[in-house]
């Protein structure tokens, strides 16, 4: 864990989305992949399907809620480091990018938002 507050706040909403990936019978295969072209923090399989998962995570009181945070030029980046990732593991199988987002309230559960194929690949 970090001593940076918001790296702590953001592994903490990792943490939860993987609990959530897992307990819709995916393996969680990678956290936090990383090469020259971005970062992914969660890859997740489940049979032949691979998806690539964006977590955001904010506060109640954040002017911007987890899922604007995924703009074009982050889909972008996710889209090229994903592809590097197949290319150098050379899966045959489906794909899809997901966002989980997460929202902290204090005192009361985090409410999670679960997007599947959130953004087409292929553009």
């Amino acid at each position: 864990m970090s001593d940076d507050p918001r790296h702590t706040f953001g592994e903490w909403g990792e943490e939860l989305a993987a609990r959530q990936l897992e307990a819709a019978g995916f393996d969680v295969v990678a956290r936090g992949f990383r090469c020259r072209f971005g970062e992914i923090d969660i890859i997740a399989r489940k049979a032949d399907l691979l998806i690539f998962c964006e977590v955001k995570s904010r506060r109640r009181d954040s002017f911007t809620s987890p899922l604007e945070a995924v703009g074009r030029t982050k889909q972008a980046r996710l889209v090229k480091t994903a592809g590097w990732y197949l290319n150098s593991r050379g899966w045959d199988g489906d794909v899809r990018f997901d966002v989980i987002a997460v929202l902290a309230r204090p005192g009361r559960r985090p409410e999670i938002e679960w997007i599947e194929d959130a953004f087409p690949w292929w553009e």
